[in-house]
């Protein structure tokens, strides 16, 4: 390993002594980014920083970042900033193995590409039927298209197979929609009430808990407890609001708690993430409850 050269305390100027400093921070604290999967997006975003919930430089905050799951076509996953979320969450790609041992996308747009052998091919369709979607590609013929269609003369051993590969693929789909559809409608009919009851009771809990006198923030227990029932940063979402000590709790008053009662790091970070699922299932429920009142309008 090279070494630094070890200038003594005698010769060492100012100007060295904030570069040795400088040098040290780069290595302790050097950023870990992660790039938008939106092709041609260029923003990134520090992850270390963000979960270690350190300063990060503004062009590197991960602040309004969402995260694809390895369920998706990529098997590793992926982040999204701010700019795409909605993008990518109106055509959030599920990955399909098909019964000819082919893949495809489930796009909730309903788009749906021509099966691949190879896995991978179907996360480039993918980006740029977004490309598409997001106005930078002009949309392609669908491939039964006829004019896409290749006369028997044109026709390769190769070709035909594919044609084959297609159509059962289409006809092994058929009893499994079906059966996706009744399996789909039962955990509807099962889960729907239970998260329902849970969001019933969390509302309740949280209720009782902001109502109470006591300080929350004077034991572990109580600051742990309105961590994850109320949540002790601000979660106001309105894209136009501005974290301060003032209107909000503002985003560091978690790990001032935490601080407070030497939890550590990981600890803190698990109950974010804690009271970030509660947050989100509650709110998953409003809109099924909100469905469900305009279904029962009709």
């Amino acid at each position: 390993m090279i070494r630094e050269e070890h200038i003594p305390l005698a010769e060492l100027t100012e100007d060295q002594l904030e570069a040795l400093y400088v040098h040290i921070d780069s290595l302790t604290n050097a950023p870990v980014l992660r790039t938008c999967l939106v092709p041609g997006c260029l923003r990134q975003f520090d992850a270390m920083a963000t979960m270690a919930g350190s300063r990060i430089r503004a062009e590197w905050s991960g602040e309004g970042w969402c995260t694809l799951g390895s369920g998706s076509i990529f098997p590793a996953g992926g982040h999204i900033c701010p700019d795409h979320k909605d993008l990518v969450t109106d055509h959030w790609p599920r990955r399909l193995e098909l019964p000819s041992g082919r893949w495809s996308v489930a796009c909730p747009c309903g788009w749906s590409p021509v099966p691949q052998r190879w896995h991978r091919l179907v996360a480039a369709l993918w980006e740029q039927h977004l490309l598409t979607e997001n106005g930078a590609l002009p949309a392609a013929p669908p491939v039964t298209d006829p004019e896409h269609r290749l006369p028997l003369g044109e026709h390769t051993e190769e070709s035909l197979a594919e044609l084959y590969d297609r159509l059962w693929d289409a006809e092994a789909d058929v009893p499994e929609l079906r059966s996706l559809a009744r399996a789909c409608s039962v955990g509807y009919s099962l889960t729907v009430p239970a998260l329902l009851g849970a969001k019933t009771a969390l509302e309740n809990l949280r209720s009782r808990i902001t109502v109470d006198s006591r300080d929350w923030a004077a034991g572990k227990l109580d600051a742990f407890l309105w961590a994850v029932l109320v949540g002790w940063n601000c979660e106001n979402a309105d894209p136009d609001h501005v974290h301060n000590d003032i209107d909000c709790a503002g985003d560091q008053t978690l790990w001032t708690i935490a601080d407070q009662h030497n939890i550590p790091t990981d600890q803190t970070m698990q109950v974010s993430q804690h009271r970030w699922w509660i947050a989100n299932a509650i709110r998953v429920a409003q809109q099924i409850e909100g469905d469900y009142v305009v279904t029962e309008g009709k």
